[in-house]
């Protein structure tokens, strides 16, 4: 099984415990998917993954280019 397969795969539950994490991690200002990582313990694949949901739904947006990576902030309500 691929990691796309797999991804798609898990459960709705998981989706959401890793969202929040992210959630979490952007709370305290802008990131980067390594920094994310660093401060989640998930997997840079996964987080990449999530952002593109959470992305498409506006929870989060792309504010910038740091280190030849993408910035995420959440966006504002």
């Amino acid at each position: 099984m691929s990691a796309f397969q797999r991804f798609f795969s898990q459960k709705r539950g998981d989706v959401r415990k890793q969202r929040q994490a992210i959630e979490e991690s952007l709370k305290a200002g802008p990131s980067t998917v390594t920094k994310i990582a660093e401060k989640t313990g998930l997997a840079k694949d996964l987080i990449v993954w999530n952002l593109v949901g959470m992305l498409k739904w506006g929870a989060v947006e792309v504010t910038g280019e740091q280190d030849h990576e993408l910035v995420y902030t959440l966006k504002e309500a």
